[in-house]
């Protein structure tokens, strides 16, 4: 069985209306890559995964990564990668006037998510 390991992250961007959906690019047991595309204002809302990481990859935009429930945010960029360890909360707020769109890596795939209000 052929399993494609090439793909355009510009195919499976999608804006959506009231928060940025979860677009699934490719998923194997050893990982799930998802594009994110964040309009101006949106935020992905802080979370964790419980047994693996998520690497997020700039591509576009501009935003906040939030690294805690009290972080400031440290800025995203083109070219920024964000890496939230097993367990670390992480989370993003778009602070630019266009979308902020990335790639995130979760490895392993069945990493489990849970919003960082029921992880306390």
């Amino acid at each position: 069985m052929h399993q494609e390991r090439t793909f355009s992250s510009q195919d499976f961007f999608q804006a959506g209306a009231d928060e940025p959906p979860r677009v699934v690019i490719t998923e194997t047991p050893d990982a799930a890559v998802v594009c994110w595309h964040v309009e101006p204002g949106q935020r992905i809302e802080l979370h964790l995964h419980p047994t693996g990481q998520d690497t997020w990859i700039v591509l576009s935009g501009e935003g906040l990564y939030f690294e805690s429930e009290s972080s400031s945010g440290v800025p995203l960029l083109p070219g920024t990668v964000a890496v939230a360890p097993r367990g670390a909360i992480h989370g993003a707020l778009n602070t630019g006037s266009t979308p902020l769109r990335f790639v995130s890596v979760v490895s392993p795939a069945e990493s489990g998510f849970v919003p960082a209000r029921r992880a306390g």
